[in-house]
């Protein structure tokens, strides 16, 4: 696909950066509230994106077809963690057309982003360093403007890995069963989550996913639905280098964020919890490249270790107790939208 600059993606990226930079130079106390703000009018202004110039085989908009259809549903819904639309569709397919599903597949954002923001309220600085993450970096914005089920998820995962690291509970523990029905592809860090508090955290994490991982590799029968997953095609090289070069950022930016975190013993312990829950789950992205023969496997799930990673770094950054340095991370996370949003495969997306 040839590199264009799509016109009608300029106006609104230049309008969100402003805002973002504004509250960066502006304020610092309310950084993360502003932040919050601007990311849940982010997920309105998807919402009211115009269907008709979007493919009819991106994810929200075969979605909203789903949750707008006039008739019985269960046909159409492949698996389990597609209930949510199923629970949707009683309400959504008698009061909404499809540009009105549309957007409340949007709006379904705001109480995740929500949780999110609350359960780091407590770490200055990082829900707004993740909000720029979510609107100006592919991996991020990706979530909100395409991947919808696994965008809940990525944001349920953060939000329930951070209570679980602060403040462990059988609640917690449990909600963290949750995340499967909202992307299957999420109960692979179901150990990794459970195990974030206990001694050998690193070991089972790593054991576990690596051998999931190995057995995606060895044995596609095992996943619920292979369906082309495993079959080669036109893209399969293009994605094999992808998922390398991908795996490869994961670990410089795992490095970026130990650099940040050297020589801080004053870093709370909470934050040091935090820490640790994020790593457990990074160190093992590299058994990733045993889905080599199906990279769309190992590249859906590094949409998990990029979350992973930017919060990783979000809290060492906030805790760097730098403003200088601080800053200098939002004005680059929010100049790489440059690039993201005029990026063929994300400026299809952004039509209005």
């Amino acid at each position: 696909m040839e590199f264009e600059i799509q016109a009608h993606a300029l106006l609104p990226h230049i309008l969100f950066s402003a805002a973002y930079l504004l509250i960066l130079f502006l304020t610092k106390s309310r950084r993360d509230t502003l932040g919050f703000l601007l990311v849940v009018t982010f997920c309105v202004i998807l919402g009211l994106r115009d269907i008709a110039a979007m493919s009819p085989f991106a994810d929200p908009v075969t979605y909203a077809m789903v949750l707008s259809y006039s008739s019985d549903i269960s046909t159409l819904i492949p698996g389990a963690d597609y209930l949510i639309f199923s629970l949707l569709h009683s309400v959504t397919g008698a009061w909404f057309d499809l540009p009105g599903c549309f957007l409340v597949l949007h709006l379904l954002y705001i109480p995740f982003l929500y949780i999110l923001y609350r359960t780091l309220k407590g770490f200055s600085g990082v829900f707004f360093l993740l909000a720029g993450w979510m609107i100006f970096v592919n991996s991020g914005l990706l979530l909100l403007a395409n991947f919808v089920r696994q965008g809940l998820s990525v944001l349920a995962f953060l939000s329930i890995l951070a209570g679980l690291c602060l403040w462990p509970s059988k609640s917690k523990g449990a909600a963290a069963f949750t995340l499967p029905l909202l992307h299957l592809g999420s109960a692979a860090f179901l150990p990794g989550l459970l195990a974030c508090r206990r001694k050998h955290y690193y070991l089972i994490s790593t054991l576990i996913f690596a051998g999931l991982c190995a057995a995606i590799h060895f044995s596609p029968s095992l996943m619920a639905d292979n369906t082309g997953y495993f079959t080669r095609d036109l893209d399969q090289d293009s994605h094999q280098m992808q998922l390398l070069i991908k795996v490869t950022s994961i670990y410089l930016m795992l490095g970026v964020g130990y650099l940040l975190t050297l020589h801080k013993a004053e870093t709370p312990d909470n934050a040091r919890r935090l820490l640790r829950g994020a790593v457990g789950l990074l160190l093992p992205t590299a058994a990733l490249l045993f889905t080599y023969n199906a990279p769309a496997v190992g590249l859906r799930y590094l949409y998990y270790s990029y979350a992973l990673a930017f919060l990783y770094i979000a809290v060492a950054l906030a805790f760097r107790n730098s403003e200088s340095l601080f800053k200098f991370a939002a004005v680059a996370v929010c100049l790489f939208g440059v690039v993201t949003w005029t990026y063929p495969t994300v400026a299809v997306l952004m039509v209005w």
